[in-house]
């Protein structure tokens, strides 16, 4: 009786509500930056990023997964902090050991832990002094990258030895003072004149030994974590890309004739005489000791190659559309990236529109679900995207999201652009920046997410406006949305299309730019000045585009007399990397919107000088 009673008591709970997703979800939304898998295949070291709201930091979790019961992952170690990051993970040689790149001890090098755990070790003392790079910092430029030190760029390891690149600063002299010539606004605004170059140094892990290669100026061996470099499978030989594919062979360096074809990120074939690359819609071998290029492979309609694996049975491609990321072993709709292959196994980040990313295993063509970093989801109501295409001359895609409340009736919408990364990712920062799609919808908006078409001319926007403008015509035309209620909202070139749409157009009551603007609005730019602006702007910038937008703010207020306001963020990046300035930007943006669109004000008393300050603007 005692069991009967437990179990009526347990069958009369109630069913939770699923609540609404809240900006806090948005921001501490775990993404896996990094897969790796060892040289066994047996198991895969993967970097999960930990956002915290609390204390403004991020913390890269370094896990080990079991490859077959990719369920399982154990933490090995972490990195934390506000700048602070882990990436490129190497294994050892024998799979004993897992190596990074973080600024433990104040700059980026080399460290290593047991695949068990432990406290990291640095594996060597970089020959290079620390420069810093990142945010609007002009050595290497990396504009989506926390601005800190490094005096390694980036590694490779292998049975013979560590291949790593480091900056060499030129140390130029401004005695004479910095000429401006019209290219280098970026580097007067950050301070920073030097030229730094790139240098590939090889390390011998038994002896202790350096040497030093080759200088090159930044190019793609230089991106921070991302080593375009490769060792042959004897290790006897080094890949890597400068201007052009190039290989080391003790102390030679020559370069591959890859002819017409675009090399990829190294890969060797198993026999260590090949590359791969791209050419006339194939993959295709390049000979490093030249000859003929074979094909390999046929890539898809609309698809591109990122990536090539040569397996025993061939090529596994790591493939790209306007939709997706995925492996050519594995038919999916989801979004697989950061991919690891060994053979016919591979370790992936899986997502979609409205599922955050999680662990997936590969094998065979199965795809098997594993670690989720993202418990969270199952409590929260969440849209499903919908994929949608536009056709005005030319085919652009997106996707629309249109909330249950909205069922049968028109409501506000808003429009978030960027370029071409609407994709079949959970509220990816690369595309929604600080605007987010399923807060919005979870207030009763139509959410658009637009495309640029491809085939378009990118010196301008006037396709991606028409492309926009057909987005909401159909919307309206099916009568889900209000044409009197519409915003848009762009980052970076989006920025650019959201302020020429207000320009151009009179379907948009309020608009929202993130880290970028028009020169139709700066006053002594080449470009005709705009007589008219259609509402309300909102300027959410980094601390370099934050400069460049003044012109904007004075002119639309002094000149047009528009309401608008300019917010900067100080030490950030691109995309924002702060926890806080994030959850700060959406929800100055999403009262924004509300308040200008539909009058709508948050009953938060903490607010009341943000609307004060508004008011005085109308």
């Amino acid at each position: 009786m005692k069991i009967l009673g437990l179990m009526v008591l347990v069958l009369g709970v109630p069913a939770v509500e699923p609540r609404a997703v809240e900006i806090e979800d948005v921001v501490a939304s775990r993404q896996i930056t990094e897969v790796r898998m060892a040289p066994d295949g047996k198991q895969a070291a993967v970097v999960i990023t930990e956002p915290s709201l609390d204390d403004n930091a991020v913390t890269s979790r370094l896990m080990i997964v079991d490859v077959d019961a990719p369920e399982r992952a154990r933490t090995v170690t972490t990195v934390r902090g506000v700048v602070e990051r882990m990436t490129n993970v190497r294994w050892s040689p024998d799979g004993k050991q897992v190596a990074f790149l973080a600024p433990l001890d104040g700059a980026d090098e080399v460290w290593t832990v047991s695949r068990w755990g432990g406290r990291p070790r640095k594996m060597f003392g970089s020959p290079a002094p620390a420069t810093r790079f990142g945010g609007n910092h002009m050595a290497f430029w990396s504009p989506n990258v926390p601005p800190h030190d490094a005096k390694v760029l980036a590694f490779e390891w292998s049975a013979a030895g560590v291949a790593f690149t480091a900056p060499k600063p030129l140390n130029k002299s401004t005695d004479d003072g910095v000429v401006y010539n019209g290219r280098n606004l970026m580097p007067l605004l950050a301070r920073e004149h030097d030229e730094v170059h790139n240098a590939l140094w090889l390390y011998d892990p038994k002896t202790g030994n350096m040497r030093h290669v080759l200088d090159a100026p930044t190019g793609p061996m230089a991106q921070p974590g991302k080593p375009k470099m490769a060792f042959s499978p004897d290790g006897k030989r080094l890949a890597f890309v400068t201007d052009r594919l190039r290989v080391l062979d003790g102390d030679r360096v020559s370069a591959v004739d890859a002819g017409t074809a675009r090399p990829l990120e190294p890969s060797w074939s198993s026999d260590g005489k090949e590359l791969a690359g791209v050419e006339n819609g194939q993959v295709v071998a390049i000979p490093v000791d030249g000859g003929p290029r074979r094909p390999l492979a046929v890539l898809p309609p609309g698809a591109t190659a990122t990536r090539v694996w040569f397996t025993q049975n061939g090529v596994t491609l790591a493939l790209n559309d306007d939709r997706h990321e995925w492996l050519s072993t594995a038919e999916t709709e989801d979004d697989l990236s950061n991919c690891s292959v060994h053979e016919d196994k591979a370790v992936c980040a899986r997502q979609t529109a409205s599922t955050p990313p999680r662990i997936a295993a590969v094998h065979k063509g199965t795809i098997k679900h594993g670690y989720n970093p993202n418990p969270w989801v199952n409590g929260v109501r969440v849209n499903t995207p919908i994929p949608t295409e536009w056709t005005t001359g030319f085919k652009a895609t997106g996707y629309r999201i249109v909330p249950p409340q909205c069922a049968g009736k028109r409501c506000p919408a808003v429009v978030i652009t960027h370029g071409y990364d609407a994709r079949n990712t959970f509220m990816a920062d690369v595309n929604e920046w600080s605007f987010p799609s399923q807060v919005y919808a979870a207030k009763g908006y139509v959410v658009l997410l637009v495309n640029e078409p491809r085939a378009a001319n990118p010196t301008n926007t006037v396709e991606a406006r028409k492309t926009i403008e057909a987005a909401v015509k159909s919307a309206v035309d099916s009568g889900d949305v209000d044409p009197a209620e519409v915003g848009v909202l762009g980052y970076s070139r989006g920025a650019r299309v959201a302020d020429e749409l207000m320009i151009h157009s009179t379907t948009f009551k309020v608009a929202v730019a993130g880290d970028d603007g028009t020169f139709e609005l700066m006053p002594g730019s080449p470009v005709p000045l705009a007589q008219r602006f259609n509402g309300p702007l909102l300027q959410q910038m980094g601390p370099a585009a934050g400069v460049m937008v003044t012109r904007i703010d004075e002119y639309l207020k002094h000149g047009l007399k528009v309401p608008t306001e300019l917010v900067v963020f100080p030490e950030e990046t691109h995309i924002l990397h702060q926890p806080r300035h994030r959850a700060a930007a959406m929800r100055q943006n999403v009262d924004w919107i509300d308040y200008w669109l539909l009058g709508r004000r948050d009953p938060d008393p903490a607010k009341a000088a943000q609307y004060a300050r508004w008011d005085s603007y109308r």
